[in-house]
């Protein structure tokens, strides 16, 4: 059956049927002259009328089969594909097609059709996809002949310039009337070649703008440069604030060489000196370009490192630390350190006060202090003299007396007398070598101190005429009290101003009367924790008024009568207690008198020592 209806819609089998008929209608127009003519003449005429009508049969045919099959479906597909070429919409064949010639054309032409109709279809559709990123592209984007006009631009130029095709690039860009000297877009016309470089104009609303642009050539089909395409990002707020970060950094690099204290700018981990301002050169004598590369170590004796680098890079203040300047002379400082993120990498920032003309006249208001506190022990000084020199002058005269009047003096008790003499001569030279000590200008390094043998020394001038006074003191010290960082010379006078002012409020609120020993008494009680060491001096005085304890430690401040006191000592102890990193307090006691604790940082060295033996014993 398929074969079959293939055959019959055929070309063949449509000429098969078409003579089929003309045969038949032959045979009837043959029957029809031979009754009408018979014989010869009939014959004749039918074989002439017979060829006549064959040959205008078969043009009949012909041409219908012409028209029918050829020359109408050529045509539909004629207009067919005049239709496809103006996108127009054009007719389906490939369902009324067959299976012939002209069908297979027709299927042919209808698949070109469909391929060119997607390939259409996808080049408006790039082309629609690059004409919104043309237009929507955040940058500047223009299209330039080779006299520089303005061929086509995208959506972004024509907001920021306000453009209009044929416009000069330099008069939208720059609102000139000549074209730019070194123009890119005029080397792109000339090499071919694309040019990146940054210029300065104004926008639409006349303020000043900043771009990078970078040229590219459009060629034709046969390589020749025809345009320029000028692609320019707005950098004008990127350079506004590179500007003001130059600024501000010029700003801040101008404060940073100003800063009046020394800082340097470290590398953690090697104390490298990387950088530092100009305040280096007064204070250390170094130039900064000699200081540069070197470490921050030259600046202290070899053995000090070990001391200080752990507590400079964890930021810790360091308090009156011993340097030396270009010249070797000495010189103390505080430093200040933090790590600081620097844009590329972590720093140490160190700044370095030079106190050491701050120390130097403390020291003189200290010496002075000084020369007062032993005018006002002069005559404790006396009764510490007093004794042995007495000792030894009855024992000399006993001597002389025997020798005078030619008596024996027998061995043993010449010996004892000569002993007593030695032993007082002794104790004579130690109280004026101790004057001597504590009246000499003391030094300003800080030093590992027990705090128990400082108080015996401050309390030992005061011994005699604490007796001589009546006022009893009362000694609780506590044992192995761990090691604190001061200066003994300076610390001793400390625990000797305190001193003294408990024993002028004793005397003040007693006087001569006579009490109970418990009414006049002075207590020295020391302790420590882990991490501290404590001091307190309490006495039965009047105590402090509430009103002034507060004003008690600042200079000049003084309760007592005028030629009786500087209102320095206790100024100056609170200045020598901070000194070494401490507290010094002062309150009254409910059951009357004044007490001052003192508070001292155990050092660092006997905390670990502390530390070690705690796990040692913790561990047995």
């Amino acid at each position: 059956m398929q074969m079959e209806h293939r055959f019959q819609n055929s070309i063949v089998a449509k000429l098969t049927i078409l003579l089929s008929g003309v045969i038949l209608a032959l045979g009837l127009v043959f029957g029809v002259i031979g009754n009408l003519f018979p014989g010869r003449e009939a014959a004749g005429l039918l074989f002439i009328a017979a060829g006549i009508a064959v040959f205008a049969l078969c043009l009949f045919i012909v041409r219908f089969i012409l028209i029918l099959y050829i020359r109408q479906p050529l045509a539909r597909l004629a207009e067919t594909a005049a239709r496809i070429a103006e996108e127009k919409p054009h007719e389906n064949m490939t369902e009324a097609a067959g299976d012939d010639e002209i069908g297979r054309l027709a299927r042919a032409v209808a698949k070109t059709a469909d391929t060119i109709e997607y390939k259409r279809h996808e080049i408006a559709q790039e082309h629609s996809e690059y004409q919104n990123l043309f237009e929507t592209v955040p940058c500047l984007i223009t299209v330039q002949d080779k006299n520089l006009r303005l061929i086509r631009y995208n959506r972004e130029f024509a907001q920021k310039f306000d453009p209009r095709k044929g416009d000069y690039c330099y008069s939208v860009y720059k609102g000139r009337d000549e074209k730019c000297e070194n123009c890119p877009v005029e080397k792109t016309f000339r090499d071919g070649m694309s040019h990146t470089f940054e210029e300065a104009g104004y926008n639409r609303d006349g303020k000043p703008m900043r771009w990078v642009a970078r040229t590219a050539p459009i060629r034709d089909e046969n390589g020749a440069v025809v345009a320029a395409m000028e692609m320019s990002l707005d950098v004008t707020i990127k350079r506004e604030l590179e500007e003001k970060l130059e600024a501000s950094q010029r700003r801040y690099q101008a404060i940073f060489s100003n800063i009046p204290n020394p800082v340097f700018v470290l590398d953690p981990e090697t104390m490298e000196i990387q950088d530092c301002n100009d305040s280096v050169e007064p204070v250390y004598g170094y130039a900064r370009d000699d200081v540069l590369g070197k470490s921050f170590w030259m600046f202290f004796e070899s053995g000090d490192r070990k001391e200080y680098e752990a507590r400079i890079q964890s930021g810790a203040f360091l308090h009156q630390i011993r340097q030396k300047d270009k010249n070797g002379n000495p010189l103390f400082v505080d430093i200040r350190s933090s790590r600081t993120a620097y844009p590329e990498w972590e720093v140490l920032l160190v700044t370095t006060s030079d106190i050491t003309q701050q120390l130097e006249t403390e020291q003189q208001l200290i010496q002075a202090s000084k020369m007062t506190t032993l005018g006002e022990m002069a005559t404790g000084i006396a009764h510490e003299l007093n004794q042995p020199l007495s000792v030894m002058k009855t024992a000399s005269s006993f001597m002389l007396q025997k020798f005078e009047s030619g008596g024996e003096v027998k061995k043993d008790i010449l010996a004892n007398m000569l002993g007593k003499i030695d032993a007082n001569v002794d104790r004579a030279t130690n109280i004026i070598s101790h004057m001597r000590q504590f009246a000499r200008k003391s030094e300003l390094d800080l030093e590992s101190v027990d705090v128990n043998h400082v108080m015996a020394l401050a309390s030992e001038i005061f011994s005699e005429q604490m007796k001589v006074r009546g006022i009893r003191v009362d000694w609780n010290l506590a044992d192995n009290l761990p090691l604190i960082r001061a200066n003994s010379s300076r610390l001793e006078q400390v625990f000797v101003n305190v001193l003294i002012n408990a024993r002028d409020a004793i005397e003040e609120r007693w006087g001569d009367v006579r009490v109970n020993p418990e009414d006049k008494a002075i207590s020295i009680t020391t302790s420590a924790s882990s991490d501290e060491a404590f001091v307190e001096i309490c006495d039965t005085g009047n105590g402090i008024d509430e009103s002034i304890i507060d004003k008690i430690f600042e200079p000049f401040f003084t309760t007592k009568s005028v030629g009786s006191g500087t209102g320095l000592g206790l100024s100056i102890s609170y200045g020598i207690v901070r000194e070494c990193g401490g507290t010094i307090q002062a309150f009254n006691r409910q059951s009357g008198g004044a007490c001052f604790t003192m508070r001292f940082p155990v050092h660092e060295n006997q905390q670990q020592e502390n530390a070690n033996g705690k796990e040692s014993h913790g561990g047995g």
